[in-house]
């Protein structure tokens, strides 16, 4: 049997080559429906005035908000809870808050809008909800909703 030269050289990169594990595709929430991701409850919303005061939403342990310039909210976002260097979850979101039903704890989110990244660290107490707005100065100047806006 003869074994080509080639093959001999090529032979320790194919039993080294491991699979590149595939980025995890962020799943996209309905708006103002709870969904379940990787057994934590999600849900996208705050693009009505509405959306926003709705009480379901004080029982979620950690509220994101997505901002442009002058406070303006953004939307379509997808954004990455992580803890202890691990992903939790990726969610994408038509609306401009992200809010999770998570133990409490200190996590770590990143937020993508268009090729612009933020991160940042967010607590969720025991008890009341954590807050973290996340800011793209460089976002385009076309706001889903303004804070105070119905």
């Amino acid at each position: 049997m003869h074994i080509s030269r080639k093959f001999l050289i090529l032979l320790p990169m194919i039993l080294l080559a491991r699979p590149v594990p595939a980025q995890e595709a962020a799943q996209e929430l309905a708006m103002d429906t709870p969904t379940q991701i990787g057994g934590i409850e999600a849900v996208c919303t705050g693009v009505s005035l509405d959306a926003r005061e709705d009480p379901r939403w004080a029982a979620y342990g950690l509220k994101v908000e997505i901002a442009g310039a002058g406070g303006r909210y953004l939307a379509e976002e997808t954004l990455a809870i992580r803890q202890g260097g691990k992903t939790l979850l990726t969610a994408g979101c038509k609306g401009p808050w992200m809010m999770f039903r998570l133990p409490p704890g200190r996590y770590e989110v990143e937020a993508r809008f268009g090729e612009q990244s933020a991160t940042s660290a967010a607590f969720v107490p025991a008890s009341g909800q954590g807050r973290i707005i996340l800011r793209f100065a460089d976002a385009p100047n076309e706001p889903v909703a303004s804070p105070t806006s119905p």
